[in-house]
């Protein structure tokens, strides 16, 4: 990413902000709902959150300042953090979610192969669906975490 922007499954996204010589930084953990504001490292807003937006207001040098996180819904997989000081922009980062990679076509074949067999027997009484829903789970995931790469662009705006 750059420098003032990171983000990973595991620690979520974390955003870095600069406004007359003081360090705003805005961590949000999507798994665990959690976000923290910074100012020059003490915190001046936590939250829980499992919505597609959040504001944080507080106050930098006597000034309102806020914090404000959208993301524009499950399909569209793009992110937008803003921040603002007296109401006026300061800096805003678009985050785009995408995936590098494609699945091989042979892959694809033997995918259809094992999809083919695990609807034979299951019709066949072999498997239980549970079972059956279980190895189709666990082959397209493999496909997917082996051939296409996520990835996270970010771009000023």
């Amino acid at each position: 990413m750059t420098n003032k922007v990171e983000v990973s499954a595991k620690s979520g996204m974390h955003f870095k902000f600069y406004s007359d010589d003081v360090e705003v930084t805005y961590y949000c953990l999507p798994v665990s709902g959690k976000e923290v504001v910074k100012v020059n490292g003490e915190i001046v807003s936590e939250a829980q959150n499992f919505k597609f937006s959040s504001t944080h207001q507080f106050e930098i040098n006597g000034n309102p300042a806020k914090i404000r996180l959208k993301a524009h819904g499950l399909t569209k997989n793009v992110t937008l953090c803003e921040f603002f000081v007296a109401d006026e922009l300061v800096k805003a980062y678009k985050l785009t979610y995408g995936t590098k990679g494609k699945v091989p076509l042979m892959a694809q074949l033997v995918i259809s192969v094992i999809a083919a067999a695990v609807g034979w027997f299951f019709a066949a009484q072999f498997l239980s669906s549970w079972l059956a829903f279980a190895i189709m789970i666990a082959v397209l995931g493999l496909a997917v975490f082996k051939f296409e790469k996520p990835s996270w662009e970010c771009e000023e705006v």
